[in-house]
């Protein structure tokens, strides 16, 4: 049976979001940023911005030079990730195998649903025609019988609009087009394509045999001959629901103290600290991430040996990953903390005495009463001195904690 594949695709999808939200955005120059600073790299650029020269990746001061006009949008996650959510809920009601990514862009797998919707093409148009009314989102579909040609077709076009690329036809469709289309080619293995090899063009590397291709791409081989031949035999696979709890920051400005820094990881532990109490699960697992301005990011994590959902406990682990997270001579641009293996919350008793369990049970009284005022009154109503960066004492607590060889 034939695989009817869909691919379907936002172009510059926070933009677009965001010109749904404010009609004045609209065919503007626009990029989105992170915090103030000028050596803030971009994450997202418009058509109209790119027209003028301007591409992600590329700081602040460098993109005004080249658009003067150019607009600056801040990073709205939770906006993003609603808009994100509704397109899969309008999308989902055609097929059960629908797999999502980044940036407003999910498969769909209508094999097998020709007699019900009838053919892909057909659909693929339904689709692109009910996000624009309902959701007034804008998007290119791609159609093939493997994810990797939807995905080549769908950014093939540069409007709104479908793309049915013919069964069988998918090598003679991505052959022509530039090797920089297929997934795996970075950017030192198309220097090395273009500029050592001279093959410019996806044909070019489909013509080359299993062993010349070894010297390229090494084990890569086999699967770059398979993509450059337009094959493609990986499935649709919807995400596997794992319960976790996450908290996220942008810097207003780029940072390289560490009080600031951990002022920051304090609040956000503190946000994920009242969720799990709110689900009365515990944490076994945090991830931290660190982003740097010029676009590293660092990640690490730690297991926990109970569940645990106290900002104390919490706070130390995170704390920790932190410090090994952070060893470059270059500032922080946001960070994220995942509490995930979410179980009940237990508390362990002491073995000797009872001083341990009274002062426990007292740390567990304070937060159930910092809980109940935030509830009440939101997190700003009351807050902890490491969240408040400047204070004498925690200046020199972070001194004396600081790692050696740190390179902040």
């Amino acid at each position: 049976m034939n695989r009817d594949i869909l691919h379907f695709t936002i172009p510059d999808f926070p933009i677009a979001v965001a010109r749904v939200i404010d009609a004045t955005l609209r065919e503007r120059p626009l990029a989105v940023v992170p915090g103030n600073s000028g050596r803030a790299l971009l994450q997202s650029v418009s058509a109209e911005a790119r027209a003028e020269g301007v591409r992600e990746g590329m700081p602040v001061y460098r993109a005004q030079r080249c658009c003067p006009g150019l607009r600056l949008l801040t990073p709205d996650p939770a906006r993003v990730g609603r808009a994100m959510q509704a397109l899969v809920e309008l999308t989902r009601g055609y097929t059960p195998l629908w797999e999502p990514e980044q940036g407003g862009q999910l498969y769909l797998d209508l094999t097998g649903c020709g007699r019900l919707f009838g053919p892909g093409r057909d659909v693929a148009a339904r689709l692109e025609k009910e996000v624009a009314a309902r959701l007034r989102l804008h998007g290119a579909v791609g159609v093939a019988g493997n994810k990797l040609v939807s995905r080549i077709a769908s950014h093939y076009l540069r409007r709104p609009g479908v793309c049915d690329v013919l069964r069988g036809s998918e090598r003679s469709f991505i052959g022509p087009l530039a090797v920089s289309v297929l997934p795996g080619i970075g950017a030192t293995r198309e220097e090395l394509l273009l500029l050592e090899l001279n093959l410019r063009r996806v044909e070019e590397l489909a013509a080359l045999s299993l062993p010349q291709l070894r010297l390229v791409f090494g084990a890569f081989a086999p699967l770059a001959r398979q993509r450059a031949q337009g094959v493609d035999p990986s499935p649709v696979q919807p995400p596997r629901r794992r319960p976790e709890v996450a908290e996220e920051t942008f810097l207003a400005e780029e940072e390289n103290d560490d009080a600031v820094l951990l002022a920051e990881l304090c609040r956000l532990v503190e946000g994920c600290g009242l969720r799990l109490r709110q689900l009365g699960r515990g944490a076994r697992q945090l991830v931290f991430s660190l982003h740097y301005a010029d676009g590293v990011n660092e990640r690490r994590t730690a297991a926990l040996a109970a569940p645990e959902n106290q900002d104390l406990a919490l706070l130390a682990a995170a704390e920790g990953l932190f410090f090994q997270a952070c060893q470059r001579r270059v500032r922080v641009k946001g960070m994220k903390l995942v509490c995930r293996q979410l179980s009940e919350a237990s508390a362990q008793l002491e073995l000797f005495g009872c001083g341990g369990a009274a002062a426990s049970a007292q740390d567990e009284a304070l937060q159930r009463a910092l809980d109940a005022l935030r509830e009440r009154h939101g997190m700003g109503v009351v807050r902890r001195g490491r969240s408040l960066p400047g204070l004498p004492e925690m200046a020199e607590r972070q001194n004396l904690r600081r790692p050696q060889g740190h390179g902040l």
